[in-house]
C-alpha cells in the first residue's frame, strides 16, 4: 500500500544552476550522486569515466539494479543475445566535455555520443543483441520499448535492456521549452486540473528488463503490444505549433487502429495512464481522445492519472517514468494519486458525466488491463498495453521445519551486511530467497564483500541462526571436497538431514536398492542404538559429493562425478563389506590419515593388545569396528604409485579401480598434500 500522504519532489533547492532570467526554470526533480561512479566495476576507465555523461554512468547503475531486481546476475547474460535500447534526447554535458579546454582528454566525444548511452552498457555485459540509442523526443523510451518488444518478438534477441534518461543540468535548455509551449512557474504540474499551467522539467533515470515470460523469474506485467505514430505537428498562425496538442481525432484513430491490433476491447481496459503534460488545450484533447475509445459500453468510468504531475517532466524517460508507476500499482495492489489536481476540469465531458474518473487519491487496482499514453513536442505518439502478472503470496506454502541459508555478495563488505539487516527485518519468503539465490549462486565479477545467514522463524519473527561478512580478495579459490571412510558414524546422524528432501529422497533411492539385500538403510541412519555399526555394512553406508575420497569415500567421489549411479554406489558399499572377509590378518599403517594420524590394521587380538598399550604410555587411540577385517593391509594389492598417477587405470572411475582403491593402504596423507594451500575444503562427513 502507498503511504496516506502524497510527496512532492520538485523543489526549488534541486536546481542545478543560478541563472537569473525570467524563462529559466526554478524547480526541478533531481536525481541525487551524479559525481559518484563505480568505473572499476563497469568497465570504465578512469579517464573516460571523469568525461563521460551522467546520464551513461547512472544508466549503468540502474542496468545493474534491473537485473538484480529480475532475480538474475548480470554474469548470467554474458555472451547472450540481450538487446539494450535506451531513449534519450540531449547530452548537456557535452559543451564542458568536448569544447571546454579543461576537459579535452579525447575522451569527451566517447563520453557523450548517445549511442555509446547503449554501447556502454553493451559491452559491460558483454552481450550480443542489438545495442542501440533512440531519439523520439519525448516519447523516446517508449518508443525504444517498443523497438525492443517487435526485436524479442522476431527472435533477434532473448531478452532486452530498455531504459529512457534525461537530466537537467543547463538553464538554457528549459528557457528554450518555455519559447515553444508552456512550462510551469509554481514548481507544480497540475495535469487535467482547472488550473493548469503547464509542466515542470524533471530528471529521470529509468531502465526496465524485458523477458519472455517463460523465462522470466519475476514478472510485473505482461506486454500486451506497443506502438509509436507520427501523427503530424498543428499549424498556428505562425507556423509549426510545437507542443503536446493533437487533434482527439487523429489520436482516436491511432488508439483504434492500436487496440484493432492487439485484439483488446478498449472497454476492458481498467486504467490509462495518461501523457497529462499539463498544457490545457493537450490536456483537453488527450482526455477527449480516451473518451471515444475507451467510455464506450463500459460497466465502469475509466480511471486516468499521469505521473507527470507527481514527479515531473522527464522528457525522453518519461515513458518509463509512466510504466513504471503502472508497474508499481501492480505490485502494490494500487495505483497512486495524481498531486497537484484540485478543481478537475469543467470543459471535458466525460469528466462531468462521470466516464472518466481522474485519480486525485490512491484507489484500489485490480489488476487488469492497463495502458500507458505517450506524447512528444515533434509530433510523435506511442502506446502500450500492459496486463498484470499478480499472485498472491502465501507463506504458509512454504512451511518447512529446516532454516534458510542465504548467501550474498557486493562490492563492499557493508552493502552485505545492510542487505543480510534487511532480511532479518522481514519475515523469510522463500521466494525471495530463491532469487537471491540464483543471483548470487556463481561468482559476480567485482564483488569484493561476500557473506551469509542462517535464518530461522522463532514466535513470529525472523532470527539469524549464524552469520558472517568477509572481504574476498577477488582471487578463485578452488573448492574441494572431502568425504570420510569409516569410524566417524554416530548413531541417528542421519535423522536431521532426513528433514530435507533432497537428502531424503536420496536415501529413498538407496533404501530400494539394498531393499532385496535384507538391509534398512533408513533405520541404519536413523537409529539411536549405539551398537548400529558393529555390523561391517553399516559402516560403509554414505551418500554424498566428493572429490577426495578416504578408503570407502572414493566410492562417494563416482557418485558425485556421474560414474556410478546412486544405486550403484550403494550396492558397490555393499558387495564390498561381503567380500572384504576374505582378506587376511596382520598389523598394518593401513592408512596415513595426517602427519600425526593413522589408522592400523591387523589381528583383533593384537590390535586390542597394541591399543591397551598405546592408551597407557597417554597416546590416544581407539578401535574402530571393522568386523574383524584388515582392511589396506600389506597382504592386499598395493596402491597405484604416484607416478603412475597419470595413467586411464589412476585416473578414471572402473571396477579395477575400485577394487584396487578398497583392497590396498590408504595414502591420504600424502594425497591431502597435494591440495592447493588456497582451497577451501569441505568435508562431508558425520562427525
Amino acid at each position: 500500500m502507498f503511504p496516506d500522504f502524497k510527496i512532492n519532489p520538485i523543489t526549488s533547492e534541486d536546481i542545478r544552476w543560478s541563472y537569473n532570467h525570467l524563462e529559466a526554470a526554478q524547480y526541478a526533480g533531481s536525481v541525487p550522486d551524479l559525481d559518484r561512479f563505480d568505473a572499476q566495476f563497469f568497465k570504465v576507465h578512469y579517464r573516460l569515466g571523469n568525461t563521460m555523461d551522467s546520464m551513461a554512468r547512472k544508466l549503468l547503475e540502474q542496468t545493474y539494479g534491473a537485473i538484480y531486481d529480475a532475480g538474475i546476475s548480470p554474469e548470467h547474460l554474458s555472451g547472450k543475445k540481450v538487446g539494450v535500447y535506451i531513449g534519450t534526447c540531449f547530452s548537456e554535458t557535452e559543451k564542458a566535455f568536448v569544447y571546454a579546454h579543461n576537459y579535452r582528454n579525447g575522451l569527451g566525444i566517447a563520453g557523450c555520443n548517445k549511442s555509446m548511452f547503449a554501447n556502454r552498457i553493451s559491452y559491460w555485459l558483454n552481450a550480443k543483441g542489438p545495442s542501440h540509442s533512440i531519439d523520439a523526443a519525448c516519447c523516446s523510451s517508449t518508443v525504444a520499448l517498443e523497438q525492443a518488444y517487435q526485436a524479442i518478438t522476431r527472435g533477434e534477441c532473448e531478452a532486452a535492456i530498455v531504459g529512457g534518461a534525461n537530466l537537467c543540468l543547463h538553464p538554457q535548455s528549459s528557457v528554450h521549452f518555455e519559447r515553444i509551449m508552456n512550462m510551469s512557474r509554481d514548481g507544480k504540474t497540475k495535469s487535467f486540473d482547472q488550473e493548469a499551467s503547464g509542466c515542470v522539467k524533471s530528471e529521470a533515470i529509468n531502465v526496465l528488463f524485458l523477458q519472455r515470460a517463460k523465462d522470466a523469474l519475476r514478472i510485473y506485467a505482461n506486454v500486451v503490444d506497443v506502438k509509436s505514430e507520427f501523427l503530424k505537428i498543428v499549424d498556428g498562425e505562425t507556423g509549426p505549433k510545437y507542443g503536446f496538442y493533437r487533434d482527439p481525432e487523429d489520436t482516436a484513430r491511432f488508439l483504434k487502429s492500436f487496440y484493432d491490433r492487439a485484439g483488446v476491447p478498449p472497454s476492458v481496459v481498467e486504467y490509462v495512464e495518461g501523457f497529462g503534460s499539463a498544457v490545457p488545450e493537450a490536456d483537453k484533447s488527450e482526455l477527449d481522445a480516451f473518451d471515444k475509445i475507451f467510455c464506450n459500453n463500459r460497466d465502469e468510468p475509466l480511471k486516468v492519472g499521469s505521473v507527470m504531475s507527481n514527479i515531473g517532466y522527464g522528457e525522453a524517460a518519461s515513458g518509463i517514468s509512466a510504466i513504471t508507476k503502472v508497474l508499481l500499482g501492480y505490485h502494490r495492489g494500487e495505483l497512486a494519486g495524481n498531486l497537484n489536481c484540485q478543481t478537475l476540469r469543467n470543459d471535458v465531458a466525460a469528466i462531468k458525466e462521470g466516464r472518466i474518473q481522474v485519480l486525485n487519491e490512491h484507489q484500489q487496482f485490480r489488476r487488469t488491463y492497463a495502458a500507458v499514453n505517450s506524447l512528444s513536442v515533434t509530433g510523435v505518439n506511442a502506446h502500450v498495453l500492459l496486463h498484470g502478472h499478480y499472485k498472491p503470496k502465501d507463506l504458509n506454502r512454504y512451511k518447512s521445519n529446516i532454516p534458510h541459508l542465504v548467501t550474498i555478495s557486493g562490492r563492499q563488505d557493508s552493502s552485505v551486511k545492510r542487505a543480510l539487516d534487511e532480511l532479518k527485518s522481514r519475515p523469510v519468503d522463500p521466494e525471495q530467497l530463491a532469487l537471491l539465490q540464483n543471483i548470487h549462486q556463481t561468482r559476480i565479477n567485482g564483488h569484493l564483500g561476500r557473506g551469509y545467514a542462517i535464518l530461522d522463524t522463532k514466535d513470529g519473527k525472523t532470527i539469524s541462526l549464524s552469520e558472517q561478512v568477509d572481504y574476498f580478495d577477488d582471487v578463485e579459490r578452488p573448492l574441494w571436497f572431502v568425504y570420510s571412510g569409516m569410524g566417524s558414524q554416530w548413531p541417528a546422524m542421519g535423522t536431521q538431514l532426513m528433514r530435507i528432501p533432497v537428502f531424503a529422497a536420496a536415501v529413498e533411492r538407496c533404501r530400494q536398492a539394498l531393499a532385496p539385500k535384507g538391509v534398512d538403510i533408513v533405520h541404519i541412519i536413523t537409529s539411536p542404538d549405539k551398537n548400529i555399526f558393529d555390523n561391517i555394512l553399516h559402516s560403509f553406508v554414505g551418500i554424498a559429493a566428493v572429490q577426495i575420497g578416504h578408503s570407502v569415500g572414493e566410492l562417494g567421489c563416482a557418485y558425485a562425478d556421474g560414474c556410478l549411479t546412486a544405486e550403484e554406489m550403494i550396492l558397490s558399499a555393499y558387495s564390498r563389506g561381503l567380500v572384504s572377509k576374505m582378506c587376511p590378518r596382520e598389523i598394518e599403517i593401513a592408512c596415513h590419515n595426517s602427519a600425526d594420524s593413522c589408522t592400523i590394521s591387523g589381528p583383533a587380538d593384537a590390535m586390542k593388545t597394541f591399543v591397551s598399550e598405546l592408551v597407557a604410555k597417554g597416546i590416544f587411540a581407539k578401535e574402530v569396528p571393522c568386523s574383524n577385517i584388515a582392511y589396506h593391509s600389506r597382504y592386499i594389492a598395493k596402491a597405484v604409485p604416484q607416478d603412475r598417477w597419470e595413467e586411464e587405470a589412476a585416473k578414471f572411475s572402473s571396477a579395477e579401480y575400485h577394487t584396487n582403491n578398497l583392497l590396498s593402504p590408504v595414502l591420504f596423507e600424502e594425497t591431502s598434500k597435494l591440495i592447493p594451500s588456497n582451497a577451501v575444503l569441505v568435508e562431508i562427513a558425520p562427525h
